[in-house]
């Protein structure tokens, strides 16, 4: 009898696999979503009956038991948050050493910050002089507080549980600094190297410029933060797969000497470096995920696609943490990828004009795409000047992604030279900051979700337009000449 190669699951079955899972998750805790479940499961069922899918009862298994498993990992999820209420009463004392799992973040005339204190996580906010003396620390740092706990409020339960915060405190002492691990120490060396290489730029600058390179947008004053919304440029302060891109692309001379099996091994310690550094957020988790996947299909000779190690890394991360379902950065990461791995191709080889034009064109265009669910649900708005604000900031804040770590650095242990070295950081940001005033003030007002739907149609349309193709270059043999 002859043995038949087991075949892989196809890109649609991926697929399939991380969005039941997701459904699965969402209904162990929100009921609302056991219908959408429940009809998943169904479809299955009868896709197989009619014979409409292709490996029909595996496929009915696969759909059938990732939206279950997704329950039972959803329920438990919620259950264990659950109990971590039950150990705390309406308010409550609390004092001992805190672990900061955030950097301290002003908010409104205090600082707030996520803290772990006697294996509880905590919001923990501080005003006046507390805040200062809070506010100085950094994520890693241990330091002894105490405050009254209290249960977060049930509107914004979600927004808690995707960070795995179970109480707000309200800081009444803050003490003494213990020590901490070696990698926080580490980290936050770095961090403070980026920000003394940058201390000759004008204070915006500086904030901008650290949250374009790793995401610290701590320092961006509330009308920065609020001109980049508007513009819809905000995806560039926040970590993704482009600044993991670009910090492999700017060790790519280091990982060329290496021989294929070490130069993997550096490129996932260099991929869980930036991502202790960047503090792991839910998209620094998203895009070190799939930088993992594509370093290892690189190393291992595989065919993996964007969809495919979106769609993995999709499952994984959420199998690990059913509670990252409930993270708007989360889904806004993954939405812009989808939405990129999806149309990016399509809608570059439909549009005019050359490459250098309509690749990044088509880039914005599909990753707003993508982000549309989550931004409509959440924010309530598209932006309509978006894809002009995208073209012409991208290009420029990518340079200083790749130039801005390294010259950062360098200018950090040698502050004399920072002027030099950090000249194209400093006029990309500028120039960065400049499209994004200029497009909030030129966005109008008013429109809520029209210009995301106007998008899609447009987006939509332009996909039944007939595939540009490519003429032949023929040789005078008559063939074609040989690639170099």
């Amino acid at each position: 009898m002859t043995n038949v190669p087991r075949q892989p699951l196809s890109d649609a079955e991926l697929i399939a696999v991380a969005v039941s899972v997701v459904v699965g998750v969402l209904g162990g805790h929100d009921h609302r979503w056991l219908a959408c479940a429940f009809i998943m499961a169904l479809c299955a069922v009868g896709g197989s009956a009619l014979g409409l899918i292709e490996r029909r009862l595996g496929s009915v298994v696969l759909v059938v038991g990732c939206v279950a498993g997704g329950f039972l990992l959803g329920s438990r999820a919620w259950s264990q948050f659950d109990a971590s209420f039950d150990r705390l009463g309406p308010t409550e004392m609390v004092q001992g050493a805190a672990t900061l799992k955030t950097d301290p973040q002003r908010f409104g005339a205090g600082v707030v910050a996520v803290v772990e204190i006697n294996g509880v996580r905590c919001e923990a906010r501080a005003y006046g002089r507390l805040a200062r003396r809070f506010g100085a620390y950094e994520a890693g740092d241990v330091v002894v507080i105490a405050g009254e706990a209290g249960l977060p409020p049930h509107d914004r339960l979600g927004r808690f549980a995707s960070r795995h915060v179970v109480a707000t405190l309200a800081v009444s002492f803050v003490g003494d600094s213990l020590p901490s691990s070696p990698a926080a120490l580490s980290a936050n060396r770095v961090r403070r190297l980026l920000r003394e290489g940058t201390a000759a730029f004008p204070s915006l600058d500086q904030a901008l410029f650290m949250g374009l390179v790793i995401g610290d947008d701590r320092e961006e004053p509330a009308e920065l933060i609020n001109d980049f919304r508007v513009s819809g440029l905000s995806h560039l302060t926040a970590v993704s797969g482009q600044n993991v891109a670009f910090v492999l692309l700017a060790a790519s001379p280091l990982l060329r000497r290496f021989r294929p099996v070490p130069r993997w091994a550096v490129s996932l310690a260099l991929i869980a470096w930036f991502a202790l550094v960047t503090r792991f957020e839910p998209s620094v988790l998203r895009a070190s995920g799939m930088a993992v996947l594509a370093s290892t299909a690189y190393w291992r000779g595989w065919n993996f696609t964007a969809l495919r190690s979106l769609s993995v890394t999709t499952t994984v991360f959420v199998v690990i943490d059913p509670l990252l379902v409930w993270s708007v950065g989360w889904w806004l990461s993954v939405g812009a990828t989808a939405g990129i791995a999806l149309l990016g191709g399509p809608v570059a080889a439909r549009l005019p004009g050359p490459a250098w034009v309509r690749i990044p064109i088509a880039t914005s265009v599909s990753a707003q795409i993508g982000t549309l669910p989550a931004t409509l649900l959440v924010f309530g708005r598209a932006p309509l000047i978006g894809l002009v604000a995208n073209a012409l900031a991208v290009p420029v804040a990518g340079i200083v992604m790749v130039w801005g770590i390294p010259a950062g650095l360098f200018a950090g242990a040698l502050p004399w030279s920072a002027p030099f070295v950090h000249l194209p950081s400093r006029l990309g940001t500028r120039w960065v900051l400049v499209v994004a005033r200029l497009a909030a003030r030129l966005e109008p007002d008013g429109l809520g979700r029209w210009p995301g739907l106007v998008y899609l149609a447009g987006v939509l349309a332009l996909l039944t337009v007939p595939q540009r193709r490519v003429p032949d270059r023929v040789g005078p043999n008559g063939r074609l000449p040989a690639h170099r």
